[in-house]
């Protein structure tokens, strides 16, 4: 057989794949004859010695020919303008395998739309459409749809790039501020492809995974125990557990969360954030909420129930009033919430964990959300541009994820969030409600996380080949 020109009879009975199955045999079988049916003289060592390389390389090169004599991979990027019907024409992709990836990428998959940037790849065999991939430029991984020879399409699915996870152990000394101690200390020499900040893009992603653990710190972990502001001393000392998330394919690495942290003050004293899993309250329903939460040593709760406030820096424009002049309707009526003024698209969050009970269009609220917590006590939040994504009615949230974004729909006459609160039914006001702090852990719970504790902290020793501080006092004495 010949690798280009004619077939002869019975070779054009043997279906196109068959032939590819046929060649990639023979060539595995290759290998393993060089590999394993050859005499070892060379010393060992080097897990790919020299001529096995060699060998190996010349067998690439003649699949990588057998490939290129059947295989044309097409690919086109989006400009300015662009859409998604010219991306694929671009690559070669018509008639009825058009109509197909467009209901397909639309319907099926949801990518409604394309942004500049954005790449498809067609895969061809032989002048036959085998596959068609398209790569959102700012997402890990790519829509794929899978052709049958006679056009119709047999899969489709969203394939998430190749990734893992790994732990790592963090000590920072405070010199003069804790930013400059995680750029110090914090981010991982494997960040970027090269190890080095070296372009805009590596810069940027350098800023956001710094701004991500100072974050974490400060407004999640020991956001009701450090005052980030007047409390942060030279000669602090910060002990991370952090996971990340690793892309081989790429070689970049990102930051998925904080698994526990200490903070130690250089004037005496520390604070901990200890990390459980659990189910944190009976309205989630059983086995759907559990969560990964964190605790003081002795199981107290690092968080109240409640968020102060719903957006973060949002401006109060009305107050909680039993009576107040309405600025639309033109005529007073009790104003049952507060009033946050903030940037349209501002994300609201949940300010505390509960179930969804509205979300929707509700009269002069516009597009509103309600959330039942424990406790007696159900928020609500509207005048939405829009809801988040992946949630509905019955989800269960978790204090501080986001449920939507500042808008002005219903009865409004600017971009805000209507934020209220009711106890056992009755509207109260959020800003003077005295608020009862998160459930501790107890009973069997409590006594797993102090097990769990000490197992934790021996582990974080050994990662981090010293001692991690304990306090002074401990409860479990």
């Amino acid at each position: 057989m010949m690798l280009s020109g004619g077939y002869s009879s019975a070779e054009r009975r043997v279906p196109t794949y068959a032939r590819m199955v046929l060649i990639l045999l023979f060539l595995a079988g290759a290998v393993v004859t060089v590999f394993f049916g050859r005499t070892r003289t060379e010393p060992a060592g080097s897990a790919w010695p020299s001529g096995h390389r060699e060998v190996l390389g010349s067998l690439l090169d003649s699949l990588n020919t057998v490939l290129a004599d059947t295989l044309d991979i097409r690919t086109s990027a989006v400009g300015e303008g662009g859409t998604l019907g010219g991306l694929l024409f671009s690559c070669g992709v018509e008639g009825s395998r058009y109509s197909t990836c467009v209901s397909t990428f639309i319907d099926s998959l949801g990518w409604t739309s394309v942004h500049v940037g954005d790449t498809l790849e067609a895969v061809f065999v032989r002048e036959t459409l085998l596959e068609v991939r398209a790569r959102p430029r700012r997402t890990r991984g790519y829509y794929r749809i899978s052709f049958l020879p006679d056009g119709s399409a047999s899969d489709w699915c969203w394939v998430p790039s190749e990734r893992w996870s790994r732990i790592r152990t963090v000590e920072l000394e405070v010199s003069s501020s804790v930013w400059e101690s995680i750029v110090e200390a914090a981010v991982p020499s494997d960040l970027t492809p090269t190890g080095l900040i070296v372009t805009h893009r590596d810069s940027v992603r350098e800023i956001s995974y710094v701004k991500e653990i100072e974050n974490e710190l400060a407004n999640r972990l020991f956001a009701y125990d450090i005052d980030f502001y007047h409390d942060v001393q030279p000669g602090d000392r910060i002990w991370l557990m952090i996971e990340e998330t690793r892309y081989p394919g790429s070689s970049e690495t990102s930051l998925r969360r904080i698994i526990a942290a200490k903070y130690v003050f250089a004037l005496g004293g520390m604070t901990e954030a200890i990390p459980f899993f659990h189910q944190p309250d009976s309205i989630a329903p059983d086995g759907s909420a559990i969560v990964l939460d964190h605790y003081h040593r002795d199981g107290a709760s690092l968080r109240t129930m409640f968020l102060k406030m719903p957006v973060p820096f949002g401006r109060i424009s009305s107050v909680f009033s039993t009576s107040r002049m309405h600025p639309v309707l033109g005529y007073s009526r009790a104003h049952t919430g507060i009033d946050y003024a903030a940037p349209l698209g501002t994300e609201i969050y949940a300010v505390g964990d509960g179930i969804i009970t509205v979300r929707g269009v509700c009269g002069g609220y516009g597009n509103m959300v309600r959330i039942r917590h424990s406790n007696t006590y159900e928020t609500g939040y509207g005048h939405m541009n829009g809801f988040a994504p992946s949630q509905e009615v019955g989800s269960y949230v978790r204090q501080g994820d986001i449920i939507g974004y500042v808008g002005s729909t219903g009865l409004s006459t600017g971009p805000h969030v209507h934020f209220e609160m009711k106890k056992n039914g009755v509207y109260v006001n959020p800003a003077t409600e005295i608020l009862p702090p998160a459930d501790p852990l107890e009973g069997e719970d409590l006594e797993l996380y102090l097990d769990q504790l000490a197992v934790l902290e021996r582990t974080w020793s050994i990662m981090s080949d010293v001692e991690v501080p304990v306090p002074e006092t401990d409860p479990q004495e």
